[in-house]
């Protein structure tokens, strides 16, 4: 009986252990998305094919040789919430893509995508 229970301990441990590292692994895995490349304000956004606008930071000084064309970015997406919500007003919180980029593929010299 004591063999059986220190057993299931070690199987559920050991489950666990599993479980926590295939989460971690899913949170930080890179992705790639492909779209226009722009520039406003001094930020530069991907537009998909779909429409979503990602607002991308880091390698800018990668990214401004690639304005207006179409390129693939490899790196971590993440999703930011702002708003300017005054107390008592209706909510104006809203989702903004960012991704963080790792790096940069030139794909067409023109957007496809708009």
């Amino acid at each position: 009986m004591r063999k059986t229970v220190v057993l299931l301990v070690l199987v559920l441990s050991a489950t666990w252990l599993l479980a926590q590292d295939n989460m971690g692994k899913a949170a930080d895995s890179e992705s790639t998305i492909q779209g226009c490349l722009s520039n406003a304000g001094g930020h530069y956004y991907l537009t998909d094919s779909s429409g979503t606008k990602y607002f991308l930071s880091g390698y800018a000084n990668k990214l401004k040789d690639h304005i207006g064309h179409e390129v693939a970015i490899t790196g971590m997406d993440s999703v930011k919430t702002t708003s300017t919500t005054q107390q008592g007003a209706a909510s104006t919180a809203h989702q903004q893509h960012v991704f963080r980029v790792k790096t940069i593929k030139h794909v067409a010299d023109t957007c496809t995508t708009k």
